[in-house]
């Protein structure tokens, strides 16, 4: 199944994919949403172990952080670790990525 559309992409009943985006960087304010950019890094958090971090560049130079809350953090490691080989991918493609099942467990 896509991870877009994946079971394992809700945190209380809220889906969590796309991330609302918070620019860091840029020349000027830019809003973006949505599947947008590239993924640069991403972090799991050693303070709250239920969240992932990304960090996306877009093509104007911009750069965002996004936050992936999950129920376990089982399914944030699960997901971590299926972002981390995917960096330097765009997020449209990373969403229609197949996430496999046994990660969700």
């Amino acid at each position: 199944m896509q991870l877009r559309y994946h079971p394992i992409m809700f945190c209380d009943g809220v889906r969590v994919w796309p991330p609302k985006w918070l620019q860091t960087h840029g020349r000027r304010m830019v809003w973006v949403s949505g599947e947008v950019g590239v993924l640069e890094a991403v972090f799991l958090s050693e303070v709250q172990i239920n969240k992932v971090y990304l960090q996306i560049s877009t093509e104007q130079g911009n750069g965002y952080l996004g936050i992936l809350p999950f129920e376990t953090a089982d399914r944030a490691k699960a997901v971590f670790n299926f972002l981390f080989i995917h960096i330097h991918d765009t997020l449209e493609a990373i969403g229609s990525m197949d996430f496999p099942d046994t990660l969700a467990d």
